[in-house]
């Protein structure tokens, strides 16, 4: 078996690390930007801790919803999250990709956040097929635009909602 290698993305945000930490990490904060664009959070059930999770639903503008659940495995105060993340159904079980049924079950994902400056910071996102078949992998492997895209996405929804939270 062949691993796909790691994607990885990162942002550099006009936000200290301390605000973009309380974005990323409470539900409050969550419910305004977390999602595609065009998408928006329609539960949250948040235990944020090593050992925690987080059960959420996004729901589209034509009516689709997703259901998402993550593990938290490491919680390092405004540094790094580690979690294991995959699709789930509104009960929170884990679920196959709506979309895309030969998409990894779980993902680990590790976000890094530092200051880059006192009014500036950087997200870096990492994500990596855990315990996944060969097609598994190879269905990460060849998604790689969409991921960015989808990122991109996500990270100026993030954006405009650290904007707004210092204007």
């Amino acid at each position: 078996m062949t691993d796909a290698a790691p994607f990885t993305i990162s942002r550099d945000l006009q936000a200290p690390v301390d605000l973009l930490w309380a974005a990323q990490t409470e539900p409050a904060h969550l419910a305004h930007w977390m999602g595609p664009e065009g998408f928006k959070v329609i539960h949250g059930a948040h235990d944020f801790r090593s050992g925690g999770d987080y059960h959420y639903g996004l729901e589209g503008p034509d009516g689709l919803q997703m259901w998402g659940y993550q593990t938290f495995v490491e919680v390092t105060p405004r540094t790094r999250i580690v979690l294991l993340q995959s699709f789930s159904n509104p009960e929170g079980e884990i679920a196959s990709h709506p979309m895309a049924p030969t998409w990894p079950k779980r993902m680990q994902a590790t976000m890094t956040f530092e200051s880059t400056g006192p009014e500036t910071s950087r997200i870096t996102i990492t994500w990596s097929p855990w315990e996944a078949d060969q097609t598994a992998h190879d269905t990460f492997d060849m998604a790689r635009a969409g991921m960015t895209q989808g990122f991109e996405g996500t990270f100026r929804k993030l954006e405009a909602y650290l904007a707004r939270l210092q204007a």
